[in-house]
């Protein structure tokens, strides 16, 4: 899910640099991600906020000096992770994270301790980031609620544990929270408090326990500025109908991976009335089915590892632009040409599609998805264009069509009942650029045993002629 990744990181980027460039006092520099900038000459700390932070440090564990900066004879605004105001010199974002590893992992020698009280000092803080920390299952403290002026609040993945405290609800100011990714018993049993931060456009609680809760959409869609929701294996479930009246009208992104949706009522999600949606993911819920046709300005949708069957809805038809479409791991059967009939072409470039129980012939109108890029079609019963030769064998051709999309740069047609050449197409990429990201070409055809030319090892009979390549 690269290209989720890519999408959730510019939104928050984006997002926080919004909100401080719109901010009335102006700021050293924009918050994480970017790295803070050098701060100006004239700017000093004050001494009272420069205590509170040191009493911060005292109670913190740090067996990897990444604090190591923050001294008593230095200015607290040169500290590492501190960033102070321009106009008023006070401390306005607070950043303390430990270092991660390619996979996100905390490594060893992560910040931990308690968090002291003393933050409370800070009556300007914009910006609190304890990202990546190790809290060994410690609570969120209750006080952080007091901290009034925080527009942007991020605990992520700091082992934090217990119930996420209904102080926060008083920071009315919120902007962004994340809370996501902690300890496993790290629950909200009621999220009553999450309705008073009228203010808030980016949530991200993924991972933490919310299956008590059976009002869940009634109390998000009393905040009718979010942009992007993230509530992936929470362990939410079917117990109450949605919203009439959906005020979620800025919705861009709504990710529900990973819940307990295990019946047809799952499907009404992907029939929530949410106008502005663009990003929707609900693989791994259970789903059996739904209408999209609501979801007219979705451009990535997520459906894979459920439990769809037979054919998707002719309301896929209606999707004009959509751009990725994942249905990998359900167990939708029938045709493919009908399949091709229901999605839409104009925008698509990236189709899932691997793992089902799908027929029939490899339709030589896939030339029409001329955006594609990825084209997954692995683990279905496929079996190309019968053709028959003079010697009246028949055989099951992959259509050389597939080698007019010139924008494809994955495929993956492994598993099937292919047979015969490989086209020259898309066998050996006499021309363009089309495939030459693949690393391992043969793969993508393995599972196939009466494939033969290059670039698999088995070599065609003289019988068996390739379909010729284009000219340049």
């Amino acid at each position: 899910m690269a290209r989720r990744e890519r999408l959730i990181q510019a939104t928050v980027t984006l997002l926080v640099l919004a909100t401080w460039l719109c901010q009335s006092s102006s700021a050293v520099a924009v918050p994480a991600p970017p790295p803070p900038q050098p701060h100006p000459k004239n700017i000093t700390c004050v001494p009272g906020e420069r205590d509170a932070l040191l009493a911060f440090k005292a109670g913190l564990t740090d067996p990897n000096n990444y604090l190591s900066s923050w001294r008593v004879e230095e200015d607290c605004c040169w500290w590492t992770g501190v960033e102070c105001s321009y106009r008023i010199d006070h401390v306005v974002s607070l950043h303390v994270n430990s270092d991660t590893d390619l996979y996100g992992e905390i490594m060893p020698g992560a910040i931990g301790g308690q968090i002291s009280s003393s933050l409370l000092t800070l009556r300007h803080l914009k910006y609190l980031d304890l990202s990546y920390n190790n809290f060994s299952g410690s609570p969120i403290p209750e006080f952080i609620g007091g901290l009034r002026s925080l527009k942007h609040l991020a605990l992520t993945s700091s082992s934090f544990d217990g119930r996420i405290p209904p102080h926060l609800g008083n920071l009315s100011n919120l902007v962004s929270l994340d809370l996501s990714f902690q300890s496993h018993g790290f629950c909200s049993p009621d999220l009553a408090w999450l309705s008073r931060l009228r203010k808030l456009q980016y949530l991200n609680i993924s991972e933490v326990d919310l299956s008590a809760n059976v009002n869940w959409t009634h109390v998000v869609n009393m905040l009718p500025s979010l942009i992007t929701l993230e509530l992936a294996a929470c362990g939410l479930q079917n117990t109450m109908t949605l919203p009439l009246h959906s005020n979620l009208t800025s919705l861009d992104t709504l990710d529900l991976e990973s819940n307990s949706f295990n019946s047809s009522f799952g499907a009404n999600y992907l029939a929530w009335d949410l106008p502005m949606l663009t990003y929707l993911d609900l693989s791994n819920c259970g789903i059996q089915g739904g209408d999209v046709g609501n979801l007219t300005s979705i451009q990535l949708l997520s459906l894979s590892r459920n439990n769809f069957s037979r054919m998707v809805p002719s309301t896929f038809k209606k999707l004009k632009k959509l751009q990725l479409l994942q249905l990998s791991e359900n167990f939708i059967s029938g045709d493919i040409e009908d399949l091709f009939h229901r999605l839409p072409t104009n925008e698509l470039q990236e189709l899932d599609l691997g793992n089902n129980k799908l027929s029939g012939e490899i339709p030589v109108g896939i030339q029409e998805l001329t955006n594609l890029e990825e084209l997954w079609l692995d683990s279905n019963n496929l079996h190309g264009i019968v053709t028959e030769d003079h010697f009246i064998n028949m055989t099951r051709q992959i259509p050389h069509e597939i080698g007019m999309l010139v924008a494809l740069k994955n495929l993956n047609l492994s598993w099937n009942h292919l047979s015969s050449a490989i086209p020259q197409t898309i066998g050996t990429i006499p021309f363009g650029n089309q495939l030459r990201t693949l690393d391992d070409q043969p793969s993508i055809y393995i599972g196939n045993p009466g494939l033969c030319g290059p670039p698999v090892s088995r070599n065609c009979s003289q019988t068996e002629t390739t379909t010729p390549a284009p000219e340049d």
